[in-house]
């Protein structure tokens, strides 16, 4: 990483900071932490996980070029990511990112380690769901043009079911 990266990724940390965007500390332009991350909105003083995601290097997938952070700083809004972190700055919430899990390679194949990092986003997103967050967050794995026509023709169908 050159200097002028190094001075460029800091200057867009205390730009988020000042937004109200807070990230954990070891998350530096060269920890290369491999996992599974979470937004979180801080309500009076309880976190509330609005997005779940996963990235080979958490700081470059908040801060690196064509990210969450940098495109928002930009002006980008074209996720519901970056339309949740305006609503929610804009009324006066602070953002908090959190590692949830860091995940590193095993090495025993590609295959296997990209599955190994989906399978713990998939497991937070659960997670994060059965508490109350991320409700309408869908996993990268479902192909919900399909599956939400089969699940809604199986359970409307129930629906139309009368019980004595």
């Amino acid at each position: 990483m050159t200097d002028r990266e190094l001075k460029e990724f800091n200057k867009r940390l205390n730009e988020i900071k000042q937004l109200g965007i807070y990230v954990p500390k070891e998350m530096t332009p060269k920890s290369k932490i491999r996992g599974v991350y979470g937004f979180f909105v801080k309500v009076d003083e309880n976190y509330i996980c609005f997005y779940i995601g996963k990235s080979n290097d958490i700081f470059l997938r908040m801060l690196g070029k064509n990210s969450h952070l940098n495109d928002y700083l930009r002006g980008v809004r074209k996720t519901d990511v970056h339309k949740k972190i305006e609503k929610y700055l804009n009324d006066g919430y602070e953002i908090e990112i959190r590692i949830l899990q860091k995940i590193d390679y095993i090495g025993d194949s590609f295959e296997k380690d990209a599955n190994r990092l989906a399978l713990a986003e998939l497991q937070e997103l659960v997670n994060y769901q059965d508490m109350g967050g991320c409700q309408k967050q869908l996993s990268e794995a479902v192909k919900e043009k399909y599956e939400r026509i089969e699940w809604e023709s199986i359970h409307q169908s129930n629906s139309n079911i009368m019980y004595y």
